[in-house]
């Protein structure tokens, strides 16, 4: 094999393992949530409605991020029960924090934990 197509492969392999690193970044699930896992947002939430496979999707004022609790029906969360606690509310949210191809400034919509004052609605952040 000659010498171009040797650095060929090995620039091409190095593309590939890099594509790779990204792609399990990207999609790796979020499990096991830290509290170095999170990023502290607060905001007035304007809208509250359910989004598909059970999740609950929370809109905050002046920001454009797409904040949801992940199946948050499943876990015992209701759409009248927040929009009654929190719609309109300024709260604090605790999305991930994590660098992907999507969320370059690493504000994952995920959210861990949502509090208003210092009140608790959910929780799913551990050792904390």
């Amino acid at each position: 094999m000659q010498k171009t197509g040797k650095i060929f492969f090995s620039v091409s392999f190095i593309l590939f393992v890099i594509f790779m690193w990204v792609m399990i970044q990207t999609f790796k699930p979020v499990r096991h949530v830290q509290p170095d896992d999170v990023i502290k947002i607060n905001g007035i939430v304007t809208k509250i409605e359910e989004g598909s496979g059970f999740d609950i999707i929370i809109t905050l004022q002046n920001d454009d991020h797409y904040y949801y609790i992940n199946r948050g029906l499943e876990q015992g969360l209701s759409i009248e029960k927040l929009q009654k606690e929190v719609l309109n509310k300024k709260v604090t949210l605790y999305p991930i924090h994590r660098w992907t191809i999507f969320t370059r400034d690493k504000i994952m919509g995920h959210i861990s934990k949502l509090m208003i004052e210092d009140r608790v609605i959910f929780n799913e952040i551990q050792q904390e």
